[in-house]
């Protein structure tokens, strides 16, 4: 994926495209599955994705508020992640203003 930089974000490991957070290790709490992996989405791709496979994508009360749903790593398939991570970077990609999606385009 073009433009991907592996950085941090509040502490924990993270990937951007454009400057814009698409994946990324969620913060130890209680209510977060061990191994698990934040990857941004809209709403309504994360409604449905909870709703087909409850037991790979979960949210939890503090990240309901976000374009976002966590996944569990242990129960994903490598074909499905990669696919999900792609739907991820390209929904960050449209976050990008115009300006910086048209160079992009150029290249």
């Amino acid at each position: 994926m073009p433009d991907v930089v592996e950085t941090t974000a509040y502490g924990m490991p993270a990937f951007t495209a454009g400057k814009t957070r698409f994946a990324g290790r969620p913060i130890e709490r209680s209510d977060v599955a061990p191994n698990s992996l934040g990857i941004h989405m809209s709403f309504e791709e994360r409604d449905r994705r909870i709703a087909a496979r409850p037991e790979i994508y979960y949210l939890t009360e503090h990240f309901a508020k976000y374009p976002a749903v966590l996944v569990r790593l242990a129960a994903i398939g490598r074909d499905e992640l990669r696919e999900v991570l792609s739907l991820a970077w390209h929904h960050a990609m449209d976050r990008l203003p115009a300006a910086q999606t048209t160079r992009r385009k150029k290249r």
